[in-house]
């Protein structure tokens, strides 16, 4: 997947981007996914590099096999969609 269609957020890498969440990190979290548990309160993610570490960290620790382009993607996916935290 080309990194200009992630930086310009084009439907074709997000579209992407969901099915590698849907593939990859669902797989992991048995439950059903919904925005409470993406917004919980407890929530890690406090930052966006606390979203890039906690990404990266599944890519290494499941052998996700993701390049940096498609874990920016994930990033990205998840930051606009659940979490809006600032750059």
């Amino acid at each position: 997947m080309a990194t200009a269609l992630l930086t310009t957020g084009g439907a074709f890498a997000e579209g992407d981007a969901l099915e590698r969440h849907n593939e990859s990190c669902v797989s992991c979290h048995v439950i059903e996914h919904d925005d409470d548990f993406y917004n919980r309160e407890n929530t890690r993610m406090k930052t966006h590099f606390d979203l890039r570490r906690q990404v990266s960290t599944c890519v290494v620790a499941f052998s996700v096999g993701w390049f940096p382009d498609e874990e920016a993607g994930e990033v990205k996916l998840l930051n606009d969609k659940y979490y809006k935290l600032k750059e």
